[in-house]
């Protein structure tokens, strides 16, 4: 919206022609979509500013958590804790979602405000601010309301098997056979690697998610856009450390932006250096977990890319630098002008490794149009 008058002139034709019901829609989707200049006339604009404190709402990652935020969350079966988005609406909170490490551990809506979208308003915020890679959640068996909030929100069921006879839960156990047959918790997956859904980047987060633990140091090759790097600081959590490097100032400053905005500024940072002194950075045995996304930054200059004169070099000290058990994933993006080059080194240097000690995987997405990124992840034997 431009500068002037010309934006009260506006409103003043909006409140000639839109009912109330087309007011109240138009003052949330103005907030909704986080138009500032918007936003300010609504609010001084004869009949919209006496119903737009009624639309205005936030998510925000809770940073601080005052005793009255933290009564609130309590109360909505949340704990004031790292990874919780909170729904702001008049200044109070009535709604929270934990998502931490890919994974969220509850949606919920204070029960007046319930039925009016707000549940996913939250959660769709949420996803935004995490960035890409798999989510995942678990709802109690019959929540039809949280299903559908799932659903719409790109989630999908997925298959699981009932345990086998005798290793149920011991609280069915107990429950007796009175209770009918075992009710499992249903899991979502959004993103999640699953048949033509499956990608390098969601392929890399799984393997991680599944070695990476609190209190960890990790360290992110290729900080780009911060992605990876906010998701290694999500796993690691405020016990842990990640450190990011790139070259390139603009993936530095996007990237450290990203930690602040999410409230990891305190776990991870980006340094301006190449991936290729990470030997300064860590002692050898170390590093829990090292990350590498070859190619160039997304958004950024596509003449500055990853090299195999670096990249190898750096990939054999980042395993010098991982403990015994510790992991690396390299996510190779080969579509650029050096990118076969780059490919063929890599992969020839990570499945060349031996095999006493280091466990080597590759996913092939070959069978697809262009040029599929392929995913390699190692884990560093410790026996």
């Amino acid at each position: 919206m431009r500068k002037g008058g010309g934006g009260m002139d506006f409103i003043t034709r909006l409140n000639s022609i839109c009912r109330p019901g087309e007011k109240k829609r138009l003052c949330e989707a103005a907030f909704d979509a986080e138009d500032d200049a918007l936003r300010d006339v609504l609010k001084k604009a004869g009949p919209f500013a006496k119903l737009g404190e009624a639309c205005w709402r936030r998510v925000v990652l809770a940073q601080g958590f005052p005793e009255a935020v933290a009564g609130r969350l309590k109360a909505l079966g949340a704990a004031p804790e790292a990874g919780v988005f909170v729904l702001e609406k008049n200044g109070a909170v009535i709604g929270a979602l934990t998502l931490r490490a890919g994974e969220i551990f509850g949606c919920a809506v204070a029960p007046e405000w319930r039925g009016r979208g707000y549940g996913t308003f939250l959660l769709r915020r949420a996803l935004r601010a995490a960035g890409p890679g798999p989510v995942c959640t678990q709802t109690p068996p019959g929540n039809a309301a949280m299903e559908a909030l799932l659903r719409r929100c790109g989630f999908r069921p997925q298959e699981q098997a009932l345990p086998a006879a005798g290793e149920e839960p011991a609280r069915a156990r107990e429950a007796g056979a009175a209770a009918g047959p075992l009710s499992l918790p249903q899991k979502w997956v959004r993103g999640a690697p699953d048949g033509d859904g499956e990608n390098a980047l969601a392929v890399a987060h799984a393997f991680l998610r599944t070695h990476v633990r609190p209190g960890a140091f990790a360290l992110d090759a290729t900080a780009g856009n911060g992605h990876d790097t906010l998701f290694l600081c999500r796993l690691v959590g405020a016990a842990g450390r990640v450190l990011a490097f790139d070259v390139q100032p603009q993936a530095v400053e996007n990237t450290n932006a990203r930690l602040r905005e999410n409230g990891c500024g305190q776990v991870g940072r980006a340094v301006l250096d190449s991936h290729a002194n990470l030997a300064a950075y860590a002692a050898p045995g170390s590093v829990d977990a090292a990350v590498f996304n070859l190619g160039y930054l997304p958004g950024g200059d596509h003449g500055v890319f990853t090299t195999p004169g670096v990249s190898v070099p750096a990939m054999r000290t980042a395993l010098e630098l991982l403990r015994p058990g510790g992991v690396m994933t390299v996510c190779v993006y080969y579509g650029g002008p050096q990118g076969m080059a780059e490919k063929d080194a890599v992969l020839a240097f990570l499945t060349g490794l031996p095999p006493e000690g280091y466990r080597v995987s590759v996913r092939d997405f070959s069978g697809r149009p262009g040029c599929p990124p392929i995913p390699v992840c190692i884990e560093k034997r410790a026996w």
